[in-house]
């Protein structure tokens, strides 16, 4: 069963990005598309950096350097994507998006309870970020 994972992770993936945050990105969209969550909350990691191929499937290579500007990017694109994903879904008008820079002071928020293309300084905290997108 794991190795038709690990296949289906490599060919239906986004690509074969042995380097980036495939399983996130992947595990992400099939939860929305299979399952249809209303509620799904996603995390991402540092991705380690690039190494050669034959370095990775050997398993070689205990030194392990993460990469976090590259990270920042999967991250960035990966969210992106969701959304897009989302707006796929049935009644993804009533749907709210939120993305959080964690440790940062920088959120994104979408939902038909908040009026579009709005800006605030205001401090808030995860759950009261949650509470703005569920309305």
């Amino acid at each position: 069963m794991l190795e038709r994972f690990q296949v289906k992770l490599l060919t239906e993936g986004s690509g074969t990005q042995i380097f980036s945050t495939t399983f996130v990105q992947w595990t992400t969209r099939e939860v929305l598309r299979r399952a249809q969550a209303v509620t799904l909350f996603v995390r991402f990691a540092p991705r380690q950096r690039q190494r050669p191929m034959n370095e990775l499937l050997s398993g070689s290579g205990s030194n392990l350097e993460l990469d976090p500007v590259g990270s920042l990017i999967d991250a960035d694109m990966a969210a992106y994507y969701q959304w897009i994903n989302q707006q796929r879904l049935p009644q993804s008008e009533q749907s709210s998006f939120l993305v959080w820079f964690e440790g940062h002071n920088h959120a994104l928020v979408i939902s038909p309870s908040l009026p579009r293309g709005t800006e605030s300084s205001s401090t808030l905290d995860l759950g009261q970020l949650l509470s703005l997108a569920t309305g």
